[in-house]
């Protein structure tokens, strides 16, 4: 018959187990820090953010997901289609021509801009849309109810060619019923492994934050991000939405050093997407304070009347 084991050994064993546990452990998770439904992660020898930036932030957030509240950001939205590439002494200037999909025709819409470190840009100019969402300068005739592509008709934006650095467009209707929202990046930080895909966003200038925008992974699945910058690292998770969508905002920046990279993972139920962006720049607020992040989200239309 077996001798039963010994209860001292029992013990000894269980901790013997847990030691290597505890050395392979990953940095404690931070406790989840939220403003207006975004979530954000601060290195231990970085910067507090200011209240300005975590509110312009949030804006951002918003604004790439179709406006605060918005749970279907293909709802009502923008969609931008390149349309030629010249080389400047500034660097590549691209246009883009642009489509407010879902919006409505009959109505009279304003362009606003957001750039990062800026506030809203309101254009005075009115702009229309056809059947097809192009934007145009004029109103539509019959005839062109019905085209993609209307030269010296249609709408260009000209977006900031710098890589990871996005640039936000609206198209709201003069009375403010409908606005279809749209973000651009020419030269997107991103990295996709398998059907998800990470992407890192300049949100203030020199990079002194940045969002770290999550796609493609499980809904409502508890995310794990980690975050690195010079030799620190920080780690949160996050829930995904219903499409499996989810940004975070972190802030490279350490104590004593001007500049460094930021590398961040996303860990998937099967995929490991990875993205690194450069910053150089110490603890900034926009140059023109942002408007509250929520639910101001919605750019105010320039009020030029309506024709």
């Amino acid at each position: 018959m077996t001798r039963p084991v010994p209860r001292f050994l029992l013990m000894a064993c269980c901790v013997i187990l847990q030691l290597p546990l505890a050395a392979i452990a990953k940095e404690p998770k931070q406790k989840e820090q939220q403003i207006a439904g975004l979530t954000y992660i601060v290195f231990q020898n970085g910067s507090k953010p200011s209240a300005e930036l975590l509110a312009s932030l949030a804006q951002q957030m918003h604004w790439d997901n179709g406006g605060a509240g918005n749970l279907d950001r293909m709802a009502v939205h923008l969609r931008f289609e390149k349309v030629d590439e010249t080389r400047t002494a500034e660097g590549d200037r691209i246009r883009y021509r642009v489509f407010a999909e879902g919006a409505p025709e009959n109505k009279v819409y304003g362009l606003s801009t957001l750039e990062v470190g800026k506030g809203i840009e309101n254009s005075e100019q009115d702009v229309y849309v056809n059947a097809q969402g192009l934007v145009m300068t004029r109103r539509p005739k019959l005839e062109e109810e019905a085209v993609s592509q209307l030269p010296g008709i249609e709408l260009y934006v000209s977006p900031k060619t710098i890589p990871g650095l996005p640039t936000r467009y609206a198209v709201a209707s003069r009375d403010r019923d409908v606005t279809a929202f749209g973000t651009i990046d020419p030269n997107p930080v991103v990295n996709v492994d398998r059907l998800c895909r990470l992407e890192a966003r300049i949100g203030a200038p020199g990079g002194a934050a940045v969002l770290v925008v999550a796609d493609g992974f499980t809904p409502k699945m508890r995310l794990p991000i980690i975050l690195e910058s010079q030799g620190e690292v920080v780690n949160i998770e996050v829930t995904t939405d219903h499409n499996g969508h989810a940004v975070v905002a972190g802030f490279p920046y350490i104590q004593g050093k001007t500049s460094g990279v930021l590398k961040a993972s996303a860990e998937g139920k099967s995929c490991l997407p990875s993205v690194q962006i450069p910053w150089d720049a110490t603890p900034v607020v926009p140059a023109t304070p942002a408007a509250p992040a929520a639910p101001a989200a919605v750019p105010a239309p320039a009020t030029a009347p309506a024709k």
